[in-house]
């Protein structure tokens, strides 16, 4: 039961790295050549489409 657990943390783990990583230096790129009302709107967007797969995923 304990090595389930374990390399379910550890699968997440591998692939949370990284795209935090990634993410962060891409957000910055974006930031930096984007104006802050189109990253605004595109973040708000990004959210609610989150949003509509996760009611999904729970409703269906």
């Amino acid at each position: 039961m304990g090595h389930d657990t374990l390399a379910t943390v550890l699968d997440m783990v591998i692939f949370t790295v990284p795209g935090v990583i990634i993410g962060g230096q891409l957000g910055s790129m974006a930031a930096d050549k984007l104006p802050q009302k189109t990253m605004e709107r595109t973040l708000g967007v990004l959210f609610i489409l989150v949003a509509a797969v996760t009611l999904g995923e729970v409703l269906f």
